[in-house]
C-alpha cells in the first residue's frame, strides 16, 4: 500500500498520525524544512523539526519536495448555492442565512474539495442593503449539517448599485447609505456585535464606508474596495480590512497591483474568490498574480489563511499550523504559488477528505 492510500486508512482510526518530511509552512512562524506534524483527535498536537512521536502513532512519510500548509480559507464565496443567497423583496433582511442555500452535492462544491481551500464563508449577494448572515462551511464533501462550521460569523451589507431598486427603497446610493447608517446607529440588530462585510467598490462608496466605520462601533470589512491612496492611509489608520476581489488575466495592471499597494500602505486584506465567479481552485492563482505584481509571498499566504481566519472569528482555531488548532492541512507537490504545483491530499479536522488519484 502506498503512502497516500495508507493515509486514508490510518486517519480513519483513532490512533495519532505523524506527517513527516517536506516543508512545513505554519504561516504563524518560519517554515520548517523536513518538518513533522503530529495529529490526534482532529487537532494538531505538535509541529517542529523534531517532535516527540506519541506511542502507537503511525508515521506517514511525505516527499521532501512537498509543502505542508494550512488549508486556505475563502472569506467571501457563493459556492454551491446557485446565487440563491438573498431575498430581494426587502432591503433589510438580517435574519437570512446564506449557508441554507448551500448543497455539498453541487458540482462546484465537489470540485472545490481538491482546490486547497478547506473552509468557505458563504455570503449573501449585493442585492440588499443588509443581505443577511455569512456562515462558514467545511469543504469536506459531507452533507450540509456535517459540513457546517458556523451558521453566523458576520453580516453582509451593500451600498453599491446592485442594492438599488425601482420598486422598493432605496432607489439611490445616498438612500442606501442613509438606511445602513440608521440601521447601524439604532442598534436593532439581534445578532449582537457581528462584523459587517460591506460591499463598497468605487472611491465614492469607499468614502461613505469610511464615514460609516468612523460613526459605528461595528467592525467593517470592505468587500471589493478599490481605494485611492489617501483612502488607503485612512483604512490603515482605522485598521479596516479589505476583501480583495478575484484577480484574473483580463484585469488591468493597476488592479493586479492592488494587493501589493494595500500591503505597503498597511491595510489588512484577504484574497477571496466570489465563487462561482472564479472557481475555488483559482484562488491560489489569484494570489500568484498578486505576487507577480508586487505582493510579498508571505503576505499573500497570510491573505489566504491567518487574515481570513481573523475576519471570520476563527483565528483561535484555524488558519495556521499551530499546536491545538484544527488539523486542516493540505499537502502540495511544491510551492502553491508555482502554477505547476498541485494538491496531493487534503485533511479537514484531521480526516483526509480528498487525495489525488494515482496514475494506473
Amino acid at each position: 500500500m502506498n503512502a497516500l492510500a495508507l493515509v486514508l486508512v490510518l486517519l480513519a482510526q483513532a490512533e495519532p498520525v505523524v506527517l513527516r518530511g517536506g516543508r512545513v509552512v505554519p504561516v504563524a512562524g518560519p517554515p520548517i524544512e523536513s518538518g513533522q506534524v503530529v495529529i490526534a483527535e482532529g487537532k494538531i498536537r505538535a509541529v517542529g523539526a523534531a517532535v516527540e512521536i506519541p506511542s502507537g502513532a503511525r508515521v506517514i512519510e511525505v516527499s521532501k519536495s512537498s509543502w505542508i500548509l494550512p488549508g486556505f480559507i475563502d472569506a467571501h464565496s457563493h459556492l454551491g448555492s446557485a446565487f440563491d443567497v438573498e431575498e430581494s423583496t426587502e432591503a433589510i433582511t438580517p435574519e437570512a442565512r446564506a449557508v441554507e442555500a448551500f448543497t455539498s452535492r453541487h458540482p462546484d462544491a465537489r470540485s472545490a474539495m481538491s482546490s486547497g481551500v478547506t473552509l468557505v464563508a458563504l455570503s449573501p449577494g449585493n442585492g440588499n442593503v443588509i443581505g443577511g448572515q455569512i456562515g462558514v462551511l467545511r469543504l469536506s464533501g459531507e452533507r450540509y449539517d456535517l459540513a457546517l462550521l458556523r451558521s453566523s460569523v458576520a453580516l453582509k451589507a451593500s451600498i453599491g448599485s446592485e442594492a438599488l431598486r425601482t420598486d422598493r427603497e432605496p432607489t439611490s446610493r445616498t438612500g442606501a447609505v442613509a438606511m445602513l447608517r440608521k440601521w447601524l446607529r439604532d442598534g436593532k440588530d439581534p445578532l449582537g456585535e457581528l462584523p459587517v462585510f460591506l460591499n463598497a467598490t468605487f472611491p465614492a462608496e469607499v468614502e461613505s464606508a469610511l464615514d460609516l466605520a468612523h460613526a459605528s462601533p461595528r467592525k467593517l470589512v470592505l468587500v471589493h474596495a478599490r481605494p485611492t491612496p489617501d483612502q488607503m492611509k485612512r483604512l490603515a489608520a482605522s485598521k479596516t480590512p479589505v476583501a480583495v476581489e478575484p484577480l484574473t488575466t483580463s484585469d488591468r495592471k493597476d488592479t493586479l497591483e492592488l494587493p501589493g499597494r494595500l500591503a505597503r500602505a498597511g491595510v489588512p486584506f484577504a484574497l477571496v474568490s466570489d465563487a462561482p465567479a472564479i472557481p475555488e481552485d483559482l484562488l491560489r492563482v489569484s494570489a500568484s498574480f498578486a505576487v507577480k505584481y508586487g505582493l510579498d509571498p508571505k503576505t499573500a499566504l497570510e491573505a489566504l489563511t491567518t487574515v481570513p481566519a481573523g475576519l471570520l472569528g476563527l483565528a483561535g482555531e484555524r488558519g495556521s499550523i499551530v499546536e491545538g488548532k484544527a488539523a486542516d492541512l493540505v499537502v502540495w507537490s511544491g510551492d502553491p504559488f508555482s502554477l505547476s504545483s498541485e494538491v496531493l491530499f487534503v485533511m479537514i479536522d484531521g480526516r483526509v477528505t480528498w487525495r489525488k488519484a494515482e496514475k494506473p
